[in-house]
């Protein structure tokens, strides 16, 4: 190999080296995120501008499904009480359909200033709930009550209508099927809780909560049937 080739090669290779390394880089830094915690983030101004991982509860109300951008407020896990920090979070993207009320979040994101996390990435990690299905309204028989129930607080049962499962910001979060493969009667339900963890199509579940004058079923509460723990 003559000398103009080898100084070609070397350079070629040299352009290679380079490109790879700063391939390796950006994906170092977009998975690289610092873990913390609420209390820890809001209180450590050297994050600020820095991509982060962040673990906590959502607080009951602090978001609209109808934002654009999601924004909500987490607060430690540990933080029963509610009397300890709490982190706003601006999110991009699609919400899991598991979000809501009382879930724990986890975002990823940059942090705009010590209170609010821009994220671009968000898993929740579901609550486990079962309740005993004895005593609740079947869906069928619920809605040949009518209006005799309408307005007042009930405990209904059925089973997860298959495909209707949506994520938080939508109108109907779920419907309620009088059969595991969503024939028969059904109630569209509405609800900005958390879902339990292990609900999927066809799963019997129990709802407890308001039905209204438009036809859907308002709920507070939604639990799996303790007999598929």
């Amino acid at each position: 190999m003559n000398k103009r080739a080898r100084m070609r090669l070397i350079g070629v290779t040299a352009v290679i080296l380079i490109a790879i390394a700063a391939v390796v880089l950006l994906t170092g830094n977009k998975q690289g995120a610092v873990y913390s915690t609420v209390p820890k983030v809001v209180e450590d101004s050297s994050l600020i501008g820095k991509r982060v991982k962040v673990g906590g509860t959502v607080v009951e109300g602090s978001w609209d499904k109808k934002s654009n951008p999601m924004v909500f407020v987490v607060r430690d896990e540990a933080d029963k009480d509610g009397s300890g920090p709490t982190l706003k979070v601006i999110y991009t993207g699609a919400a899991p359909s598991t979000f809501g009320d009382g879930v724990v979040a986890i975002v990823t994101g940059v942090m705009e200033d010590a209170k609010t996390l821009k994220a671009t990435e968000m898993i929740t990690k579901c609550p486990s709930k079962y309740e005993s299905a004895q005593g609740a309204i079947p869906v069928a028989d619920l809605l040949l009550k009518g209006d005799s129930v309408v307005g007042k607080p009930v405990r209904a049962t059925g089973y997860v209508k298959p495909g209707s499962i949506a994520d938080a910001a939508a109108g109907d979060r779920f419907v309620v099927a009088e059969k595991p493969d969503g024939t028969g009667k059904t109630i569209a339900v509405t609800f900005s809780g958390a879902l339990p963890s292990g609900m999927k199509d066809g799963a019997q579940v129990v709802i407890a909560g308001e039905p209204e004058a438009n036809g859907k079923f308002t709920a507070t509460s939604v639990a799996l049937e303790q007999s598929q723990k």
